[in-house]
């Protein structure tokens, strides 16, 4: 009896490690596969996405499949499949599509709950690149998405638990020595291969059109590569596949599977073809339809016409005055992808910043797009254009051009890669900037506010300045930018009431007050960052401890108890000149002062930074009720200077830091 209870238990720990899955479809039916959310059945193929837009579907086979031996945790099995897939836009624009679709190995029989479009339904924002996930996949994306360092619009990747590839191959086939290019997103039958040898722990991925040999060169070889912490015992195979703003279709017209063996060979002499086409099958339908699409042309050509001339709005004076340089809204189109999501950089408060190549000579730029349902959208789109038309300075940022569009409305600037201060300073993705850059952006910023200040023509008061508005160069060159709230006015002239404008936490107490922003504004604002970039924090954070919450009052506050030092941004780990450092933080109290008139010049505070000039005393500010209080900072200058506002302040040769 003890025996045959050993041979019961032999058979069954050492007949599943033998099992082998291998199956073949030429066609599908409804019940061959498992199918999850907007996936469907059509002339046989099976689609894992219909027509809408933001979608996304999977296909399962319905059994898991064993891809370890249980005998061994550490072997994965080798696997071999082919499939035939086509993908087929609904758009006529061949520049634009919806996602792609991916092949995967999954522990998961679950549609992923929240996935990002750009991730292919394989994953969401929560667990990319987690490696619990368990995910193999062969992606065959059409979308270049910038978050997961994708190579381009036309690529096929190996995924690891992740969306940011091991390895990835511009799609297409090899014949010898000669590469062709594949469009993934063409609507062809295009026929795949994915083999991996756990013996030799070599993967190979190869793609091209149905029906032709398949190419000796694999497009994609990785050796050495193991699967063993990816697989588990079993596992479910199948597809996933999501759509963008353009709706697609993402089907599978056949496949075929095996582990530990090759797959069979599949029939696509006989498979339908998914691009629609026009048929005729009569004179009469030929006739009648020639002309219809005489008609259609001509209503075609009337419509252009009447949209051309509605789009080239006549130019107004302004135009003319301060910017003539004006961009086709088409050459915008294809510069930015369709204004496609994955190209966003950011948002503001009248619209979005767009990613773009310009076609005409390659140059990398960002289109701000303002909201055409904004009433105040024009305003703000004159005012800057009439700002930084004209305005040429090292510091800010500079505007290529415009655009209108009917009531929408674009500006476009040069691209900066390394982003805006506050995502370099705050947001721990992002490498932290080194103390000394930090300091050289600060004199950046100050150089470029003199030059609106004092230098220009006329006198332009920004209004927004923030950490947010300085953008960083490929070297962390800092330019100061958006100019949508600048005011102009003559030197000698006098700022108007316009009503509080600016972002909370950065507006000079006199603005709530009155409405008038003058350049004493703008150099509160200035010290506000100063304060951020010297602390590592946001002006105001809810997050802290109440004494915390405002960083103004909390810096004032360590001040006055001789502890100023204590507010240097911990996250430079005592990385920093002491003495620079002490200024900054003095410096940034200085030009918040409450009272504009008592605030140095912008050409005061560079000449500080530079170190041409001392710093002035920062004593305690006398409230109404007669006490001291260091929620306002008051200054006293040694020496006097003449300067532009004709104000005094303390030179290197006359005073000395305190």
């Amino acid at each position: 009896m003890s025996v045959c209870v050993l041979m019961i238990l032999v058979l069954h720990v050492f007949l599943p490690a033998q099992a082998q899955t291998s199956f073949r479809f030429n066609r599908f039916n409804a019940s061959t596969l498992y199918q999850v959310e907007y996936s469907s059945i059509r002339s046989g193929a099976i689609c894992l996405t219909n027509q809408s837009q933001r979608v996304s579907g999977r296909v399962l086979y319905p059994q898991p499949v064993r891809m370890k031996d249980p005998s061994s945790t550490n072997t994965s099995s080798s696997f071999s499949t082919t499939f035939v897939f086509a993908m087929v836009p609904y758009s006529s624009d061949p520049s634009l599509s919806g996602h792609g679709m991916a092949f995967l190995i999954t522990p998961s029989k679950s549609h992923v709950q929240n996935s990002s479009i750009q991730y292919l339904g394989l994953l969401n924002n929560s667990n990319i690149g987690n490696s619990d996930n368990h995910l193999f996949a062969i992606e065959l994306d059409t979308v270049e998405s910038s978050d997961v360092q994708d190579i381009n619009d036309n690529h096929v990747g190996v995924d690891l638990n992740d969306l940011k590839s091991e390895k990835s191959e511009n799609a297409g086939y090899w014949t010898g020595n000669q590469f062709h290019e594949q469009d993934l997103n063409s609507g062809q039958n295009i026929q795949a291969w994915i083999d991996y040898d756990h013996t030799q722990q070599q993967l190979n991925v190869t793609i091209v059109e149905a029906g032709l040999p398949r190419p000796q060169k694999p497009l994609i070889s990785l050796k050495n590569m193991t699967l063993s912490d990816i697989f588990e015992e079993e596992m479910y195979i199948g597809f996933s596949a999501s759509t963008g703003a353009i709706a697609e279709d993402h089907c599978v017209l056949a496949w075929s599977f095996s582990t530990n063996g090759s797959a069979p060979e599949l029939d696509v002499s006989h498979l339908p073809s998914l691009i629609r086409r026009k048929k005729s099958n009569s004179r009469l339908i030929a006739v009648i339809s020639t002309t219809l699409v005489l008609v259609l042309l001509l209503f075609a050509a009337a419509a252009f016409l009447w949209k051309r001339n509605r789009d080239r709005d006549a130019r107004e004076e302004w135009e003319m005055e301060y910017w003539p340089h004006r961009f086709d809204y088409k050459e915008l189109h294809i510069a930015t992808k369709g204004f496609r999501d994955d190209q966003v950089l950011g948002s503001g408060g009248f619209g979005q910043v767009y990613k773009g190549v310009l076609p005409s000579n390659g140059q990398d730029v960002a289109v701000k797009s303002i909201f055409r349902e904004s009433t105040e959208g024009l305003k703000e789109f004159i005012a800057e254009i009439s700002s930084l038309g004209r305005l040429q300075h090292r510091n800010l940022l500079q505007v290529r051009g415009y655009c209108r569009r009917g009531s929408q409305l674009f500006i476009v600037y040069d691209y900066m890669p390394n982003g805006s201060l506050d995502k370099m300073i705050f947001h721990k993705t992002k490498s932290l900037l080194a103390w000394a850059q930090r300091y050289r952006i600060l004199r950046d910023v100050g150089a470029g506010l003199l030059y609106l200040h004092e230098e220009w023509e006329k006198r332009v008061v920004h209004r927004d300045i923030k950490s947010s508005n300085v953008l960083l160069d490929s070297e962390l060159i800092a330019k100061l930018g958006d100019f949508g709230l600048a005011r102009l006015y003559e030197h000698t002239g006098d700022p108007q009431t316009t009503g509080v404008m600016g972002t909370p936490g950065y507006i000079a107490p006199e603005v709530v007050h009155t409405g008038k922003a003058a350049p004493s504004a703008d150099v509160f604002s200035f010290g506000i960052v100063m304060l951020e970039v010297a602390c590592g924090r946001k002006p105001v954070d809810s997050s802290l401890d109440a004494s915390q919450i405002v960083m103004l009052d909390w810096v004032r506050e360590l001040h006055s108890k001789g502890r100023l030092m204590d507010a240097a941004d911990a996250n430079l780990g005592g990385e920093y000149v002491e003495d620079e450092m002490e200024k900054v933080l003095k410096l940034g109290l200085v030009c918040c002062n409450p009272q504009p008139e008592a605030r140095p010049t912008t050409r005061q505070v560079l000449q500080i930074i530079e170190g041409e000039a001392f710093l002035p005393t920062l004593h305690p500010y006398e409230t109404s009720e007669g006490s001291s209080s260091y929620r306002s900072i008051g200054i006293s200058f040694a020496s006097t200077s003449n300067s532009r506002e004709g104000r005094s302040f303390s030179s290197k040769k006359s005073g000395k830091s305190q």
